[in-house]
C-alpha cells in the first residue's frame, strides 16, 4: 500500500512540473549528469575566493523546497539583488520524492544564484534512491568548512528515512578544540524538538551543542519560523513555499538572525 501511494505521489508530482514527460522518469533513476556531479566541492572553492574586509558578513538560509519552484526562484532573486549576502546554506529537502529529476530542477535554479551555496540533507532527500542522488550531485552528508575564521559544520540528523544512527561521534569531534574559531555554527534539517527525535536523542543533541559551546544551529523541517534564543540559540527556517527566508549577521563573537518575507 505505501509503495503504491509513493507511485501516486510520483506521477501527481512529475505532472506538476513536466506534463510532457510525465513517464520519461524512473523513480530509481540515479545517473546524475557529470556536470550536476560535486556541487559541494565546487560551492567550496568559490567561497574561497570571496574577499573579507571585516569580522562581520551575512550569510541566508533558506530551506525546504519541495516542488515549490516558482517560490524558490523568487527566493533567489531577491537573495541575487542584496551586495550583503555572502552565500546560502540550504537546510534540506532539496526534493519532494526524491526523483532524479527533482534534484536536476533545484539544481539548474540554484545554477542561477550569484553566490556560493552548501546544502544539507533532509529527510524527503532520502526517499527511493534520492540518498544516492544526494552523494553524487552534492558529495558527503557530513561535513564542515570554515569562512572568515567561522566553522560551519553540516550534519545529516536524519532517522527515520535514512534508517542509520545518528553519528554523534563525527559531530562531537568536529566541535572540540574550535577555540580558535569566533564562533561555530552547526546546520541540521531536522530540530531536535522535531517529530524524529526522541527525548533520548534531543537530550543528547542538545547536550553536545552545549557542551561545545554552540552560539547557533540552525534548521528547517517544521516548514515554520522559530528562533529559540538561549545559550545555545536554535533558528528554524520557514519552507520556501512561503516566500521567506533567514539572514543570519555573524559578528565577532556574536550574531542577529533576521526573517526576510516577500
Amino acid at each position: 500500500m505505501k509503495f503504491l501511494k509513493n507511485l501516486l505521489l510520483v506521477a501527481i508530482t512529475l505532472t506538476c512540473f513536466n506534463c510532457d514527460h510525465l513517464f520519461e522518469f524512473s523513480v530509481y533513476e540515479a545517473n546524475v549528469k557529470s556536470k550536476k556531479k560535486n556541487t559541494t566541492v565546487k560551492n567550496l572553492k568559490l567561497l574561497e575566493r570571496i574577499p573579507v574586509n571585516s569580522k562581520e558578513f551575512k550569510f541566508a538560509f533558506i530551506s525546504d523546497v519541495h516542488f515549490f519552484y516558482d517560490q524558490l526562484k523568487i527566493t533567489i532573486d531577491d537573495i541575487n539583488k542584496r551586495d550583503d549576502i555572502l552565500f546560502v546554506i540550504f537546510g534540506g529537502d532539496i526534493a519532494d520524492q526524491a526523483l532524479l529529476r527533482e534534484y536536476e530542477i533545484f539544481h539548474d535554479i540554484m545554477s542561477s544564484l550569484k553566490k556560493p551555496y552548501l546544502t544539507v540533507i533532509g529527510n524527503h532527500d532520502y526517499n527511493i534512491n534520492g540518498g544516492i542522488i544526494y552523494k553524487k550531485m552534492f558529495g558527503d552528508y557530513n561535513y564542515s568548512f570554515e569562512f572568515n575564521n567561522n566553522k560551519f559544520v553540516l550534519f545529516d540528523d536524519i532517522v527515520w528515512e535514512s534508517e542509520k544512527e545518528l553519528d554523534f561521534d563525527w559531530l562531537t569531534s568536529e566541535l572540540k578544540g574550535n577555540t580558535n574559531f569566533n564562533q561555530v555554527f552547526v546546520i541540521a534539517h531536522i530540530p531536535p524538538d522535531g517529530d524524529q527525535f526522541t527525548d533520548k536523542l534531543e537530550q543528547k543533541y542538545r547536550a553536545i551543542m552545549s557542551e561545545n559551546k554552540v552560539p547557533l544551529s540552525i534548521h528547517g523541517h517544521t516548514h515554520n519560523y522559530n528562533f529559540e534564543e538561549g545559550a545555545v540559540s536554535y533558528l528554524t527556517a520557514p519552507a520556501v513555499k512561503e516566500k521567506a527566508y533567514n539572514i543570519v549577521a555573524v559578528k565577532d563573537k556574536s550574531f542577529t538572525v533576521e526573517l526576510i518575507e516577500l
